[in-house]
C-alpha cells in the first residue's frame, strides 16, 4: 500500500475510500420515492406507553434495506411497525413488517425523520 504525506497524518491510497464508506453506512443506494404510509406499532412492551400506537407519513427515499419517512411524531428506536404503503393511482397498499432504526427532529419544523429497516 503505498502512503502519501510523512508522521501520522499520512494517508493511504484506501483510506479516501474508507472516509467515504465512513460517511455513508448504507451498503445500497437510496433513490427518491414519495407515497403515504401508514403504521402500527406491534410491541405492547410499556417502554411504549408514552409513544403513539399509530403511524401516518410519507415516504421520503427508499432503498433495498429501508426507507426514511417524514412523520408528525416520532417513534421509539427498535420499535416494531406494521405498515402500508400507498401505491399511487391505485387501492391497492403493499404491506410489510419494518423495525424504527433511528429518528431525529427536523430543525423548525413539527415533523420528525425516520429510518425504517425492512423486516420482511
Amino acid at each position: 500500500m503505498e502512503a502519501f504525506g510523512r508522521g501520522k497524518s499520512a494517508l493511504t491510497r484506501n483510506d479516501s475510500v474508507n472516509i467515504d464508506l465512513e460517511k455513508e453506512r448504507r451498503r445500497t443506494p437510496r433513490f427518491p420515492w414519495v407515497v403515504e404510509i401508514k403504521g402500527s406499532v406491534l410491541s405492547a412492551d410499556e417502554i411504549y406507553k408514552d409513544f403513539p400506537d399509530s403511524l401516518k407519513a410519507v415516504t421520503k427515499d427508499i432503498g433495498a434495506g429501508g426507507v426514511a419517512i417524514l412523520a408528525d411524531q416520532a417513534l421509539p428506536a427498535n420499535a416494531v411497525l406494521r405498515c402500508e404503503f400507498a401505491v399511487p393511482g391505485s387501492p391497492a397498499v403493499i404491506p410489510t413488517l419494518m423495525q424504527v432504526r433511528w429518528f431525529e427532529r427536523v430543525e423548525g419544523e413539527r415533523h420528525c425523520k425516520l429510518g425504517l429497516r425492512f423486516l420482511l
